[in-house]
């Protein structure tokens, strides 16, 4: 009797040892993905505080890169980057050839600014139906490696991008950091589609006005 009791004892506690192995390397190796940011852009020939006889081609930009990983480094290959101005709501044409931010490596739990600039080509007069504003579709690509412990994981492809209305100024509308993200190259005017929850009340919105019809 004692020995059947040793035993389930040590059966208990080898499931229990393997279950807590299995759950600390199911930890170590699940990673977060990091976020991407526009944080600034500068387009000095959208700017009509200048001379209208100063030509500059240029787009200053800055990306803001945040690994949210606790014990997980990030290896970044080239970040190649397009910008392209909206010729319509949901037409847009590349200013310029992709610029790239230079592969890096980030810490920890570590942001990182990385600042840029493109060359592009053509007018920026904002097109017509756009009410006489101007965006920009900022893209990006890349391919990451996660560092755990001392070996780096296989790569992973990343690629998102984001719309940025550009002001008289030739900055962003709006001076928070854009995430770039999967929002589709597409300017939307009018009232907000439904979403999430909203779409799942509608429904019930519908029975509700049957019902009380009948």
């Amino acid at each position: 009797m004692v020995e059947q009791h040793s035993c389930c004892s040590c059966c208990f506690s080898f499931i229990i040892t393997m279950g807590l192995t299995a759950l600390f390397f199911w930890l170590s190796l699940r990673v977060d993905q990091p976020k991407f940011y526009l944080e600034s852009i500068y387009v000095p020939a959208l700017n009509r505080s200048l001379p209208s006889t100063t030509k500059n081609d240029t787009v200053l930009f800055k990306i803001k890169f945040t690994n949210p990983n606790k014990d997980k480094g990030i290896k970044y290959d080239a970040v190649r980057v397009n910008i392209s101005v909206f010729l319509s709501q949901n037409t847009t044409r590349l200013l310029s050839n992709s610029t790239a931010v230079a592969p890096f490596y980030q810490g920890r739990q570590k942001k990182a600014h990385k600042p840029s600039s493109a060359s592009f080509v053509g007018n920026l007069t904002p097109a017509a139906g756009m009410d006489g504003k101007v965006y920009f579709r900022v893209d990006f690509a890349t391919a990451v490696k996660y560092k755990i412990l001392f070996w780096y994981t296989k790569r992973h492809g990343m690629w998102g991008g984001a719309n940025v209305e550009i002001n008289n100024g030739g900055v962003k509308v709006y001076p928070k950091p854009v995430r770039l993200g999967n929002e589709p190259p597409r300017i939307v005017n009018g009232a907000p589609e439904f979403r999430g929850g909203y779409r799942a009340l509608l429904p019930l919105f519908l029975v509700a006005w049957i019902m009380r019809t009948h």
